[in-house]
C-alpha cells in the first residue's frame, strides 16, 4: 500500500491534479494494463517508469515493457541496457532515461529505446519539412520529406504508426495540443487535406463539371456501349445501374480527406465523357489521372482538351510533383493521349492485370511538374523564326 501512495504522489507531482473522465479511462485500459505488485514496487523505487495514467479509482496503468526487460537481461540491467541506444551521447542518453523514467512517453505505442528515437528523428524531420513548405509550398524535397514523416514510407513506421490517439486529459497535463495534434492531425489538415478547385472549369469547347442526375440517360447509352466499356474495369451496365451509380455520384462527398476529383466533360451541353483525378500514397505528392470518352463523341481532341486542363489543376492547383496514368497496353488511343499530353511511358508490365477474364498487359505513363512547367514555357515562348511583332 505503501509503495501505491508514493507512486500516486509522485504521478501528481510530473503530471499535476487533473480528473480522469469515463473516456480517459476506458482509453486507458485499452492501451495500458494494470501495474502488477512487482511492478509497483520497482516504479516505487525509481527502476521502472512511472504509470502512464492513474485510473479514476486510484488503479496505475502502465506500458507493456516485457520485450525490453527481457532483451535487457531484467531490471537491474535496464538503465545500462538503455543508454547504450545513445552511444558515445551521455547527456542525451540519461536525459531519455529520465523521460522514460517519469511515464511521459505515453505517446507511443511501443515503449522502446528504438522507438523513442525514432520518434526524436521524424519530429525533427517534420519541423524541418514544415518549415521548407511554409515558405516554398512547391518545395518537390520538403513534400517528400514530411509525408515519410508523417505517413512512413516501405518498411518505414511514420509518425501515425508510431503515436497512439491519446485523450483530453494528456491535454490537461501537457498544457495543449498532444503529439499526434501537432504532427500528425494538424500537419495533414495544413498540408495533406487538398481542396477542390473552384468549379466548374472551362476550356475552348467544354465545361467540366460535377456529374447531374439529368445526366444518367447519356451516361446509360455509353455504359451500353461496348466500345465504350472495351477497356474499363467493368463489364456493360444495364440502365437502372447507371442511374442508380449517377444517383450515388450526385451525392455529397463523405467526410473526410479530399482524396478524389471526377468531372464531367461537358460539349455543347450534353455530357461527352468523363476525367478522373485521385491521389495516392502518402501526402499530395502524387496523383493519378484517367478519362473516359463516350464513342460518339471521339475524333474531335476532346478527351485531349479535357486532359490538359486536368493536368494544368493536378500541378497548379493542387501542386502535386508527379502525375500517372495506367491503361491497358491495347488501349492505343489512351496511349497516343497520354503522349500527347507529354507524358512518358515509363513501364509496359507484362500480364499484370486480371481483367474481364483474361491476364493484360499494362503502360504506365507518367509526368514530372518540371516537365510539365518546360513544356509549357516552351509553348509559349515566342517562335523568332516568325520575326518580331508589330507594336
Amino acid at each position: 500500500m505503501n509503495d501505491l501512495v508514493t507512486i500516486r504522489d509522485r504521478f501528481r507531482e510530473v503530471n499535476g491534479e487533473h480528473p480522469m473522465t469515463e473516456a480517459d479511462d476506458a482509453y486507458a485500459r485499452e492501451h495500458f494494463r494494470p501495474a502488477t505488485a512487482d511492478q509497483l514496487a520497482d516504479i516505487a523505487v525509481g527502476r521502472l517508469p512511472l504509470p502512464a495514467y492513474v485510473l479514476s479509482d486510484g488503479t496505475p496503468v502502465v506500458a507493456d515493457i516485457s520485450e525490453v526487460l527481457a532483451a535487457a537481461g531484467g531490471v537491474a540491467e535496464l538503465h545500462d541496457w538503455f543508454v547504450e541506444f545513445w552511444p558515445g551521447d551521455p547527456a542525451t542518453a540519461e536525459f531519455e532515461w529520465d523521460t522514460f523514467l517519469s511515464g511521459q512517453y505515453v505517446c507511443l505505442r511501443t515503449l522502446d529505446p528504438i522507438t523513442i528515437r525514432r520518434r526524436a528523428v521524424l519530429l525533427d524531420q517534420a519541423q524541418a519539412a514544415v518549415d521548407a513548405l511554409r515558405a516554398d509550398p512547391r518545395d518537390e524535397l520538403a513534400q517528400g520529406s514530411l509525408a515519410e514523416a508523417v505517413d512512413g514510407g516501405l518498411s518505414v513506421a511514420g509518425l501515425d504508426e508510431l503515436l497512439l490517439p491519446m485523450t483530453a486529459y494528456d491535454r490537461l497535463r501537457f498544457g495543449g495540443p498532444t503529439v499526434r495534434d501537432l504532427w500528425v492531425d494538424m500537419v495533414r489538415a495544413e498540408f495533406h487535406d487538398p481542396q477542390p478547385p473552384p468549379l466548374p472549369l472551362r476550356t475552348k469547347r467544354l465545361t467540366l463539371r460535377r456529374v447531374v442526375l439529368e445526366d444518367a440517360p447519356v451516361r446509360a447509352r455509353a455504359w451500353t456501349h461496348p466500345d465504350f466499356v472495351r477497356y474499363l474495369l467493368h463489364p456493360e451496365r444495364v440502365a437502372a445501374e447507371t442511374t442508380f451509380e449517377t444517383y450515388r455520384h450526385c451525392q455529397p462527398p463523405p467526410e473526410g480527406p479530399h482524396r478524389f476529383l471526377g468531372l464531367v466533360m461537358e460539349h455543347e451541353g450534353e455530357p461527352v465523357g468523363n476525367v478522373v483525378l485521385f491521389f495516392q500514397g502518402a501526402g499530395v505528392a502524387t496523383a493519378e489521372m484517367g478519362w473516359t470518352l463516350y464513342p460518339w463523341a471521339a475524333g474531335k481532341g476532346l478527351a485531349t482538351e479535357a486532359a490538359t486542363e486536368l493536368l494544368r489543376v493536378a500541378f497548379e492547383h493542387y501542386g502535386v510533383r508527379r502525375v500517372v496514368a495506367n491503361l491497358d497496353a491495347e488501349n492505343q488511343r489512351s496511349a497516343a493521349l497520354a503522349e500527347r499530353l507529354g507524358m512518358r511511358r515509363e513501364s509496359h508490365k507484362l500480364a499484370d492485370f486480371w481483367s474481364k477474364g483474361r491476364w493484360t498487359d499494362s503502360y504506365e505513363y507518367a509526368i514530372l511538374r518540371g516537365e510539365w512547367e518546360a513544356q509549357h514555357c516552351a509553348e509559349s515562348a515566342p517562335d523568332s523564326s516568325r520575326g518580331t511583332p508589330a507594336g
